[in-house]
């Protein structure tokens, strides 16, 4: 693909002058940031962060990043959230691999399809943003991407120079994934027909009226949702000029697959030039069981990687581009702190490190005599970086947020200790920048990963830096390894729960992580020990009940979801997740058994409880929390509970996410007596 610079820079000064959104105006950082006086960051700063991939680091969860046919462009997407609007912008960038001009945009979007998750069977959709990776044609002259249009995800090519772009599917159903036909004819997309069927049936049956069953999960909806297995996927073939769809071929089903190599055991799976493979596969039955690395070339037998380097928290698998070896990411140290970068050659089984690093590396791919990743750390957002396989180095290809030099974010330090039951824990200690290093410091806990740069913990409510700005110690907490990976003989994830509920024994056991954080905080001589404050999100919201429960350390608290306790997880979440809980170990609603809950439950504890709670949820999932705050009304504790319409457990809104961060930012301020105290 030829794409001269002038042409480049008339049509994106073309976006720019015919764009009716102005928010989407920056989606792409214009020029270089000129040097200016620093600045303290803004929850407006932190919401407006532009994102490529997942907001949040998650190893082996596939990559943004496409290569051309010809290896010499990247595509990807990004994205950037306006709250004045409450609008997400998104766009397919394209730029060169070698750094010749600037990334350009070939398409826009808005927000990305909603990542939905089968949970029990059932369809569950979790807030977060779809990971939406371009395709290129097999000519190089064309990327296709999914995005939503009128409401459905619909599957757009746009020419790789910019000069236009077409709607290739007009689908009433989703499009879940796609494939390009090897002679760029076809798209192959994938969709669920049964789904217009159960959604009649549904209609239909309300006329009459809904049976309480199974299917119906109150916090989604009240109507009865289709199970997976009776709306499989089905594989479609569109014409890309004629716009005609007709069903998939056998040999075209094979392409879109989603599942294509479905023959390796569970876990990642790399296919390389020529028909080369490589995977992961556990090495016991624990189901928390580490992995080792193998690999199959084309006409030779499977090798297995019998290196210590081969086998561990595997986070990231991939063939270089002659398809000889296989790069592989590895958690090492302290509670798999560091990211190390492998290269094995199966065929001669040698293997040789790469990098080690502090780094997060996500969603890597060969490229040319480079590997391509997104490096970010605890102060440096996303960029996209090459990285050489032979020493190491890196060189940055593109930073989306180049404004962060311009921000004074405070200094981070990491913390190590070693909770009760001898499980490896570690948290970044941010204070305020100009800190004088003598104040003792409020401080706010925010959960429960410390991986990547610090943004606001997982579910990304609770502003780390920001916060820091107002003038908070903030401790970022890495949850410890399950309290499951100390016994070797548990099987199942029905034994590893059930480990975890015998005697509240992952709590127990997460608590005392956090509870030594936090002393190992103080012992910095930084933090007031009568002033601390603690968030949560999902698990991290259950640790928020046990220690307001089981310590008397919190002056205020903020909680994403609620609550833990006998109701909520037997009764108003559905039944089919009572029943899953019961196998686990937890006791039948009718026994009301509220010695069981007593550790965990804040309504059993209601008049016990006197840390003020700001609950933040979403609309969905507020019924789960009415037993916890009905109690605690009652008890006349300092209770608050703001719901945010159209939301799921991971709030996607711009305008909610800025409203939670500065409702967050509000109370700790109050609570902790921030107005009156002079920290810095």
């Amino acid at each position: 693909m030829r794409i001269p610079v002038s042409m480049l820079a008339a049509f994106a000064a073309s976006i720019t002058a015919n764009t009716t959104h102005a928010a989407c105006d920056d989606l792409l950082p214009v020029g270089r940031t000129a040097a200016t006086r620093q600045r303290l960051i803004t929850t407006t700063d932190l919401v407006r962060i532009r994102d490529i991939g997942y907001p949040e680091v998650m190893p082996g969860q596939g990559s943004p990043f496409a290569l051309s046919p010809d290896g010499r462009f990247l595509s990807f997407v990004i994205t950037r959230a306006d709250p004045a609007t409450n609008s997400i912008c998104s766009g397919v960038v394209v730029m060169p691999v070698d750094g010749q001009f600037a990334p350009f945009i070939v398409d826009r979007g808005g927000a990305l399809p909603k990542l939905a998750g089968v949970f029990r069977g059932l369809f569950i959709t979790t807030g977060l943003p779809e990971l939406v990776t371009p395709k290129w044609s097999p000519n190089g002259r064309w990327i296709a991407w999914r995005k939503i249009v009128d409401g459905v995800v619909q599957v757009i090519r746009a020419r790789a120079d910019g000069s236009g772009a077409d709607q290739v599917t007009r689908s009433a159903l989703n499009v879940e994934d796609f494939s390009w036909s090897p002679d760029g004819s076809h798209i192959i997309y994938l969709a669920r027909p049964g789904v217009l069927e159960s959604k009649r049936q549904t209609e239909i049956a309300g006329l009459s009226g809904w049976r309480y069953d199974s299917s119906i999960l109150p916090q989604e909806s009240w109507g009865p949702q289709p199970w997976a297995k009776d709306v499989p996927q089905a594989t479609f073939a569109v014409d890309v000029e004629t716009k005609a769809v007709r069903e998939a071929t056998q040999s075209e089903r094979a392409i879109a697959s989603s599942v294509p190599l479905a023959e390796y055991p569970p876990g990642l799976v790399a296919k390389g030039a020529g028909g080369a493979v490589a995977w992961t596969a556990p090495v016991s039955e624990h189901p928390e069981a580490d992995k080792r690395v193998w690999a199959e070339l084309p006409g030779k037998e499977r090798r297995v990687c019998l290196h210590e380097a081969c086998s561990g928290r595997i986070r990231e698998l991939l063939w270089d581009r002659g398809g000889h070896s296989v790069v592989f990411s590895r958690g090492e140290g302290w509670n798999n702190e560091i990211w190390t970068l492998y290269r094995w050659e199966p065929g001669s089984d040698r293997i040789m490190p790469i990098l080690k690093t502090h780094d997060a590396l996500t969603g890597c791919i060969a490229v040319a005599e480079a590997i391509v990743c997104g490096r970010e750390n605890a102060t440096m957002p996303r960029r996209v970086v090459a990285l050489d396989p032979k020493t190491g180095r890196s060189r940055t290809l593109f930073d989306p947020n180049p404004e962060f030099t311009n921000f004074k974010l405070g200094s981070v330090r990491r913390l190590r200790w070693i909770n009760a039951r001898g499980l490896p824990a570690w948290g970044d200690l941010v204070l305020p920048p100009d800190y004088d290093g003598r104040s003792k410091l409020p401080m706010v806990i925010v959960q429960y990963r410390s991986m990547g740069f610090l943004r606001g913990g997982i579910g990304d409510d609770y502003p780390i830096f920001p916060m820091a700005a107002k003038g908070f110690a903030v401790l970022s907490f890495q949850r410890p390894p399950s309290i499951s990976t100390l016994d070797p003989n548990l099987k199942s994830w029905d034994d590893a729960l059930q480990a975890h509920h015998e005697n509240w024994e992952e709590r127990r056991s997460v608590f005392s992580s956090l509870d030594r954080g936090i002393d190992a905080a103080i012992a910095t001589g930084s933090v007031d020990p009568k002033r601390i404050g603690i968030t949560g999100l999902s698990d991290g919201a259950s640790t928020v009940e046990f220690a307001l429960i089981n310590s008397r350390r919190f002056a205020a608290a903020a909680m994403s979801t609620c609550c833990d306790d006998g109701l909520s997880s037997l009764a108003l979440g559905g039944f089919a997740w009572a029943d899953q809980n019961r196998r686990n170990g937890l006791p039948a609603f009718v026994d009301d058994d509220r010695d069981f809950w007593r550790p965990l439950s804040l309504a059993v504890n209601a008049r016990l409880i006197d840390t003020p709670i700001l609950m933040q949820l979403a609309d969905r999932e507020t019924l789960l929390a009415l037993p916890a705050f009905t109690a605690l009304r009652e008890a006349g504790k300092n209770v608050e509970l703001i719901v945010y319409p159209d939301e799921y457990h991971d709030k996607w809104q711009p305008a909610h996410r800025l409203a939670v961060y500065n409702r967050a930012i509000g109370w700790f301020e109050e609570r902790l007596q921030m107005r009156n105290a002079v920290f810095y």
